[in-house]
């Protein structure tokens, strides 16, 4: 009921108040007291007749008052609520409906409330006379009902459907209280936005979904500086929002006031899925990264944000200059969203626990597969370093550290990088650390991060798996199972070092968890990881404290021989390094992996079944 209810798009009319379907006969020469006469739309006396919108709903909802028993219309009964008058005596004898207006939108025409709310809507494309006549008078009459002689009923043609059949659905509607009108004042030409547009997590660099909003849904509650909003101006760090939190539902998202207990005053902005609730389109994806980030982050503006990011350059910078000119928040998902949605999942069955780990893995192969044909027949690539970056690193100390970076994904955009990257670097951080990342040109060109600071997208992660044997030898039950993982393509801590110079500092929250340098011991037992195999994929699961970072997961189906001996010796091998890039090592090259100075190693157990 609740979608039904909320159906806005519906078949919409233009014409005059001196149409014969409001009661004059069919050529109109003649009137009643329904029907105002004019051989044309300007009249005899070349004064413009007022103009007319008639809204039609392709649904009725009835409802029954169980006090006296008589039946309404459910959106009938909301807009006479709202202002709108029962027609039961000529139209022109309507009244104006305070706050209401109507305005069209590229080729749509729009009824708002008095809160802004878009009431109905519809795809029109409206007469230049209409247009005219409407900006002439500033109102329009509006009519909402059914049937009104909108649409063409089944069995009837363009052709067959009659003047006389509109009118007498027009005196139908009425004759059974389904006609509700008003005088709405005209707004013209809309030029605020009144689409919402959904990101998912590492958008403009953010971590956490997104949500842009029309900003005219903020501007009876004060706008959105009343809730803690702050101007971006191309920064993406937002504040959090104060007195906003929202709620969420297999198909809704509402921005609500947390402590308002009318539910007319609490509902701040509210949007609806128009897939079907519980499917796997993009709303659903989206809900569960809302749900486990347990929050978004809001933004409002006037201008049309575009939907899509990454389909050209030109949609591209249109998307940071509205962005730029917008108000953003980081707004927390409410505890009782939380319960529900957690509830309505179905319970995983045994073998599908790890399945979404185990499709971020697949997908990860198909693009590891073209990703090492890219960079095995790519000799070099160039990298560009602009001279402010000596504010924070020199180049003497920035230059041995550049072969630990690999052009895989921009850390502003997050799409691939090619053959060429801007360094950019972030800091000073903790104990004069400095972080270096690659991006686009067009994204961030390489510069120092500003000092409010640019959130950016999480650097992309290689694994590969295998066994250390014997060079050359065939598989024996003593190899020892590994994975060899790179966790930071495209981003470098580093930290000054004793000697004046700077050493890699990326691996040292992996080195807290006990990885440690290589030595020519059996590694150490890391108790804050564990290692699963589920579908025939070995999992690696950090599930110890790593600083700014959620448990990570790497994953990746490995040979056979592998899965064997992880069972076998109840654990493996794990070497975290960000000298190689995994995807690009033979089988011979691992045994290297365990012994180079700057990897961290550790011995990870197989998880009980």
């Amino acid at each position: 009921m609740g979608k039904f209810a909320n159906a806005r798009e519906m078949p919409c009319r233009a014409t005059f108040l001196n149409d014969p379907v409001f009661g004059g006969t069919l050529d109109g020469s003649a009137v009643n007291a329904d029907y105002v006469a004019a051989p044309d739309k300007q009249g005899a006396t070349g004064i413009e007749t007022p103009p007319v919108l008639l809204f039609e709903p392709r649904q009725l909802l009835g409802i029954q008052d169980t006090r006296t028993g008589t039946v309404h219309e459910l959106r009938t009964e909301t807009l006479v609520t709202g202002g709108f008058q029962r027609l039961t005596g000529p139209v022109w004898a309507l009244s104006p409906a305070e706050g209401w207006n109507v305005g069209r939108a590229a080729d749509t025409v729009k009824l708002r409330d008095p809160d802004g709310d878009v009431a109905a809507e519809s795809s029109l494309t409206l007469d230049p006379a209409w247009v005219s006549a409407a900006a002439s008078y500033g109102y329009v009459m509006v009519l909402h009902g059914s049937p009104l002689g909108v649409r063409v009923p089944p069995g009837k043609t363009e052709r067959t459907y009659t003047l006389a059949d509109r009118a007498m659905e027009f005196r139908h509607a009425r004759n059974n209280g389904l006609l509700v009108g008003a005088l709405v004042t005209w707004a013209g030409t809309f030029t605020e936005t009144f689409n919402w547009v959904l990101f998912p997590p590492g958008v403009f660099g953010i971590p956490v979904p997104v949500a842009y909003v029309p900003l005219w849904h903020f501007a009876p509650h004060g706008g959105p500086e009343e809730f803690g909003f702050a101007r971006l101006n191309k920064r993406i760090e937002a504040p959090l929002a104060d007195g906003l939190i929202a709620n969420l539902t297999l198909s809704d998202l509402d921005l609500v006031r947390p402590d308002e207990t009318d539910p007319g005053l609490a509902l701040i902005a509210g949007y609806r899925d128009h897939g079907e609730p519980g499917d796997n389109g993009f709303f659903s994806k989206w809900r569960q990264a809302v749900l486990a980030c347990g929050g978004l982050v809001v933004m409002t503006g006037n201008k049309a944000m575009p939907s899509v990011l990454g389909s050209s350059v030109e949609q591209d910078k249109l998307a940071w200059e509205v962005m730029g000119e917008s108000w953003g928040a980081r707004v927390i998902l409410s505890e009782d969203s939380k319960v529900d949605l957690l509830s309505s999942q179905p319970a995983p069955r045994q073998g599908d626990q790890r399945r979404d780990v185990i499709t971020q893995a697949e997908q990860q192969a198909e693009y590891t597969n073209i990703l090492k044909d890219k960079l095995r027949g790519q000799e070099s690539f160039t990298i560009y370093a602009s001279n402010d970056l000596e504010a924070l690193i020199d180049r003497t100390g920035l230059a041995p550290w550049l072969t630990n970076l690999w052009p895989i994904t921009c850390q502003t955009c997050g799409e691939p990088l090619g053959t060429k990257a801007d360094i950019s670097a972030d800091g000073p951080l903790e104990q004069g650390k400095v972080l270096i990342s690659m991006h686009h040109s067009s994204c961030r060109p390489s510069s120092i991060t500003p000092s409010e600071g640019v959130k950016m997208t999480c650097p992309t992660h290689s694994v590969v798996a295998g066994y250390l044997s014997r060079r050359g030898g065939k598989p024996r039950q003593d190899d020892i199972p590994v994975m060899v993982i790179n966790p930071s393509c495209e981003q470098l801590a580093l930290a000054p070092n004793a000697s004046g110079g700077w050493r890699n500092a990326t691996l040292e929250a992996f080195a807290a968890l006990g990885f440690v340098q290589p030595t020519r011991d059996f590694p150490p037992t890391i108790t804050e990881a564990e290692a699963e195999i589920s579908e025939d994929y070995l999992i690696v699961t950090v599930t110890g404290y790593l600083p700014d970072m959620p448990d990570q997961e790497f994953a990746i189906k490995p040979p056979e021989h592998v899965l064997d001996q992880v069972r076998r010796l109840n654990g493996l091998a794990v070497s975290f390094m960000t000298k190689s890039l995994p995807t690009l090592l033979a089988p011979d090259d691992l045994p290297d992996a365990f012994s180079d100075d700057e990897a961290r190693i550790g011995w990870v157990p197989l998880m009980p079944v």
